[in-house]
């Protein structure tokens, strides 16, 4: 599996600015060479002698595998949109699919593949263009004893420059083995809401409930408030750091969670953690004034990753199944009721919180949907 980790890094006014001009011209390069790739001319027998950029030939040679990525999908695309239009054709349809767009890059960055560049204790080097000639800067960097531990035995991969608010770091993709997975455990369905975070049933029993929604709420609600005064104030880069500064908060909550539960999980011999597929979940779920706003800033996508890509680390499986239902349902007579607020009752006597009864019937289901939450 892989995954990336951010460091920060201490540059001089030197240094920033030759990254930046690295950055720069390294999005110009990979838009010309995608620019001339579909104005017909080939750039799949292209060299670092084919490209002129002010770039390392490491960089360049990165700048044409990217060209050629962007313009492999930008002519599936093309496929795609002419295979629909001939089907609408033969149906006798007036209606016509628009050809998809070139991607650009816009936001600077430049990637570097792992043989050129290096982490020596405190200091990283790669290359960079001086003076018409390629030359590698060694840069400080602050590492914690855990990424220490992971660049070291683990596998690095591709690394990223790019900025972070008026900051740049880099981002460093690394490779980890999943755990093995069991044959043999309980399954343990996951409900994903906004009053309640998550709540998981085990099949042994055990209930969890996760978070607190309310907060969740309140901090949204808070971080909306300050953003409306400083937009009224004009206060344009306060407004950004404050959006920033919401968004760390929510990602560390949705990284607490996804922690609990997949402990919950090793401790109960979970092999199988179901959720549900939330796919299209905006425009089915039925809105409100009072909800709409939380709605629609509801993470339950990057939720469910996090408990995804942590459970494959400790070699259990994610599951997807058919969300319809699952909040009406009765597990012991079959019968669908609407709850009342956060109160199921059924007329065969079951009860129990909405949220709960979501999990079990997530635990209990056998409508899966594939392992992907758009499946």
């Amino acid at each position: 599996m892989q995954l990336s980790e951010t460091i920060k890094l201490y540059m001089t006014k030197e240094q920033k600015a030759l990254v930046a001009e690295t950055m720069d011209e390294y999005i110009r390069t990979v838009n010309r060479l995608v620019s001339v790739a579909v104005n017909g001319t080939s750039i799949s027998h292209y060299t670092t002698a084919h490209v002129h950029a002010n770039l390392p030939s490491a960089l360049v040679n990165q700048c044409i595998r990217d060209a050629k990525s962007i313009v492999n999908k930008y002519k599936k695309k093309c496929r795609k949109a002419d295979i629909k239009n001939k089907k609408l054709k033969k149906q006798g349809s007036s209606i016509t699919v628009k050809e998809p767009t070139v991607s650009v890059l816009k936001r600077p960055c430049c990637y570097i593949n792992n043989q050129n560049f290096k982490i020596k204790e405190e200091r990283i080097e790669f290359p960079v263009f001086v003076n018409g000639k390629s030359k590698r800067v060694s840069i400080r960097i602050s590492l914690t004893d855990r990424q220490k531990e992971l660049f070291r035995t683990g596998k690095l991969g591709i690394m990223r420059i790019v900025y972070k608010g008026r900051k740049i770091v880099a981002q460093i993709v690394y490779s980890v083995a999943e755990g093995e997975y069991l044959d043999t455990g309980n399954v343990m369905g996951v409900d994903l809401g906004i009053k309640c975070p998550a709540v998981s049933y085990i099949s042994d029993g055990n209930v969890k409930f996760y978070g607190n929604g309310r907060r969740n709420k309140y901090i949204r609600r808070h971080y909306q408030y300050l953003r409306k005064k400083l937009q009224k104030a004009k206060h344009i880069h306060a407004v950004k750091r404050m959006s920033d500064k919401e968004q760390r908060i929510m990602k560390d909550i949705d990284h607490k969670i996804s922690h609990t539960i997949i402990k919950t999980a090793v401790a109960h011999d979970v092999r199988v953690i179901k959720l549900e597929r939330l796919a299209n979940i905006r425009a089915t779920t039925r809105t409100s004034r009072k909800n709409n706003h939380s709605l629609h800033n509801w993470s339950f996508y990057r939720l469910a990753k996090y408990i995804e890509y942590k459970a494959k680390l400790v070699g259990i499986k994610v599951e997807y199944i058919n969300a319809v239902y699952t909040s009406q349902k009765c597990p012991c007579c079959g019968d669908i009721h609407h709850a009342k607020d956060r109160n199921y009752v059924c007329n065969c006597g079951f009860h129990t919180h909405r949220d709960l009864l979501g999990a079990i019937n997530i635990c209990n289901s056998t409508e899966i949907c594939g392992n992907s939450i758009f499946a």
